[in-house]
């Protein structure tokens, strides 16, 4: 049955009866424009030759033999000879700019009017149709003439008739198109409908003429021979039957419908033309010989194979195209706008509306609480609720609203600035009530256009700041506005960004150093290096803007990788000059360890500028450590076992400072300043940092105290056996001249021991 079933399934789709879809009907209909530019130049050629040899061969010569020369005698043999060249010339210069102008994705006034003109001169010569009687061209009387030539006659009418039909149809479609009408519509179809008819007709019509025409012929001899003679001889006979099979070559083997529309078409066509000429013999004419009926149907046989060739090689063309164009143009997973074709079809939109600032709005939405549901649930699971936010979201955004899913578990947005927060409202209570255990739900940042001429990209990336600063806000927002306040820092984080490269080359990145002392004694035993950045423009940057900025964008190892190399090149220079060398700290960020491997960084610099490994401290800040696990542990290992010290920054500062201490192994434990906060008169906080520095020498690993401001501090950490201290008592950062100053004029006294 499967057998019998995929055969039964394989003949549909050769016969075209499965229905298209409506980008396939789309494709095929713009296959049939493209070939139609092709048929149409060609038309234009054979017409403008033809006209040329009537003028050479008739005209001129019946015009020079004229005894009196009058106008309406010469117009009479121009008419004659030329009309039905004239019209078909200017109907193909009409339908190759009509097809030109439908396949361009740009209006077009000039192809408009040049099209309208020339179906008008089409359709002027359509109106001599009259003269075609008075000159006897055309004799619908039967009592006047052959049977034969009043079926000519008719097919003429016809013919002149589906030429004014296409003139005023093509007349049409071309404002249509222009006004921006759709390519695909009832006009274009009836336009290259009517064209091939025309054609079909033109065809029939020389090609019956010519078995009517002449009824004297030539044998190979040169012996003449009458009609009567001939009538029932397979050696004489005209062949402009080939007008009648060229057209229908180019209609049936270049526009391409359907296959059983192709086949209804010729078959009506061939049989109807096939009696026409067939019955000729019984009126006096020419008979058909016997083995040119047998090519005939061969050829039709031939063709009709030909047009279903071609329709189902145009039809895996276009599935083929609508598949990539579907990964182009749509989310794989939701179904929604892919984010370029989003963007793509917001510059349409802004253009075709109009959309001036404020009318509409963009939206990054985020849904909350989604790891969770992925790692509760299961990634199908996760998949199927992504595609439920996606349906949710475009059924609420319904009017005048293009919806993408621009990756992971972000969608975007752009709407008509209307009711937004009434929607976000209903989007989070329908996507809450998904899970009453996880409770997902949403974040939304929101960016009004500004301008009608903006990036959507640019645009899209407001609304995602916006939704950074909600999520930072401890409230239950959903929606946050891109404001102007927002819209400076987003330029100074835009700014950090893309400057980032020539800070560093330019030398607008520096190291600067805070001291750290022994708690005995309080002599220097090394010190921090801090990323600073003076910039030309604005002055001096905090690190507060441009670490997070290079952070979100993936790019702050390169600003660690200059510091480590200004850190390693300045311990060079004092190694080099007799100039204290003191250890020093760097603090690596998370993100990080996610985009270089910070042991092979660390190693080739140290190696490059010959640094004992001893002088370099490698700083982990405990927020790094809740991600990549086995990654994390890879490289501390790795770094011990290339002589590093390993340091726990900011201590505390976290949930799960306890299970670091467990899991890994750190030589320093470096506590948050946070500890120190509210010291005075809080006893809970003295008895809990005597507590961690007592667990710390337990588990083997050293102390340092970061923010200490008071000599009552100081004093307590010295007494709670606290290693090292770090703080503004002590120093704040200073660049490498001023330390080395500093040190020089015996501000800071050194120790003698700078190593555990």
């Amino acid at each position: 049955m499967k057998i019998l079933s995929k055969i039964w399934n394989g003949f549909l789709d050769i016969l075209g009866i499965r229905r298209n879809s409506k980008y396939v009907k789309n494709y095929l209909n713009e296959a049939n424009m493209r070939s139609a530019v092709f048929m149409s130049a060609v038309v234009f050629v054979l017409e403008a030759w033809l006209i040329l040899r009537q003028t050479h061969k008739y005209i001129v010569p019946s015009v020079a033999a004229l005894e009196t020369v009058t106008f309406q005698a010469v117009f009479r043999i121009i008419f004659q000879n030329t009309s039905n060249f004239i019209l078909l010339l200017f109907f193909g210069v009409a339908m190759f700019v009509y097809s030109l102008q439908y396949l361009s994705s740009k209006k077009s006034l000039s192809k408009m009017i040049i099209a309208i003109v020339f179906g008008g001169l089409s359709l002027a010569v359509c109106c001599l149709l009259p003269l075609e009687f008075q000159y006897g061209s055309i004799i619908l009387d039967a009592t006047k003439t052959t049977q034969p030539k009043v079926i000519y006659g008719i097919f003429k009418v016809i013919f002149y008739i589906s030429v004014f039909l296409f003139d005023v149809g093509i007349i049409f479609a071309s404002i249509y198109r222009y006004k921006g009408g759709k390519r695909a519509s009832l006009s274009s179809v009836m336009v290259i409908s009517l064209f091939a008819f025309v054609c079909l007709m033109f065809g029939v019509m020389v090609s019956y003429g010519d078995f009517i025409s002449t009824r004297v012929f030539y044998d190979a001899a040169g012996n003449k021979v009458t009609m009567n003679d001939a009538q029932h001889s397979f050696a004489y006979e005209h062949k402009q039957i080939i007008c009648f099979l060229m057209f229908t070559i180019y209609i049936g083997c270049l526009l391409i419908w359907n296959p059983l529309i192709s086949i209804g078409v010729l078959g009506t066509l061939f049989l109807g033309f096939y009696l026409a000429i067939s019955n000729v013999v019984n009126l006096g004419g020419r008979r058909f010989p016997e083995g040119d009926e047998v090519n005939y149907l061969t050829f039709f046989i031939s063709l009709t194979m030909v047009c279903i060739s071609i329709y189902n090689q145009r039809i895996s063309e276009a599935k083929k195209d609508e598949e990539l164009e579907e990964l182009a143009t749509k989310d794989t997973l939701t179904g929604l706008l892919s984010f370029e074709y989003f963007t793509l079809k917001v510059k349409e939109t802004i253009a075709k509306y109009n959309i001036q600032r404020g009318d509409s709005v963009y939206l990054f939405i985020n849904i909350t609480n989604f790891k969770v549901y992925n790692d509760q649930k299961g990634f199908e699971k996760g998949n199927e609720f992504l595609k439920t936010v996606g349906q949710i979201i475009n059924e609420t955004f319904k009017e005048l609203a293009l919806v993408s899913r621009q990756s992971d578990d972000h969608f975007v947005v752009f709407s008509a600035n209307q009711n937004i927060e009434e929607k976000i409202k209903e989007i989070a209570r329908r996507v809450e009530s998904q899970d009453a255990d996880v409770k997902p739900s949403i974040k939304v940042g929101a960016a009004a256009v500004y301008n009608p001429d903006e990036d959507p990209h640019y645009a899209v990336e407001k609304a995602r700041y916006a939704h950074a600063e909600l999520k930072r806000m401890p409230s239950n927002k959903l929606i946050l506005w891109y404001d102007d306040k927002m819209h400076d820092n987003y330029l100074m984080v835009q700014y950090i960004v893309t400057h980032i490269d020539e800070a560093i080359k330019n030398g607008y990145i520096k190291a600067f150093y805070q001291p750290v002392v022994w708690s005995k004694g309080r002599t220097l035993c090394g010190v921090e290096a801090l990323a600073r950045w003076i910039d030309p423009k604005y002055g001096f940057l905090s690190p507060a803007k441009f670490v997070p900025a290079l952070e979100s964008a993936q790019l702050v190892y390169k600003l660690d990788k200059e510091i480590l190399r200004i850190v390693c090149a300045d311990i060079r220079h004092n190694l080099d000059n007799g100039l204290p060398a003191l250890p020093v700290s760097i603090n690596f960020s998370r993100a990080d360890f996610g985009l270089i491997d910070i042991v092979d960084v660390v190693s080739s610099t140290v190696e490059q500028y010959k640094i004992p490994h001893e002088l370099l401290h490698v700083e982990i800040t405990e927020s790094a450590l809740t991600n990549e696990t086995d990654t994390l542990k890879n490289t501390i290992n790795r770094l011990h076992e290339k002589g590093f010290t390993i340091w726990l920054d900011d201590f505390g500062s976290g949930y799960s400072s306890f299970n670091v201490l467990k899991d890994y192994d750190f030589d320093v434990l470096k506590l948050d300043m946070a500890f120190l906060i509210g010291f005075n008169g809080n006893e809970k906080a003295k008895a809990l940092i005597k507590s961690v520095i007592s667990l710390a020498e337990q588990i083997g690993m050293k102390t340092l105290c970061e923010g200490v401001e008071t000599a009552e501090q100081a004093a307590f950490l010295e007494e709670a056996s606290c290693g090292r201290l770090q703080g503004y008592l002590y120093g704040k950062p200073l660049s490498y001249e001023e330390l080395m100053k500093k040190i020089d004029e015996g501000e800071y006294n050194l120790a003698k021991k700078m190593i555990d």
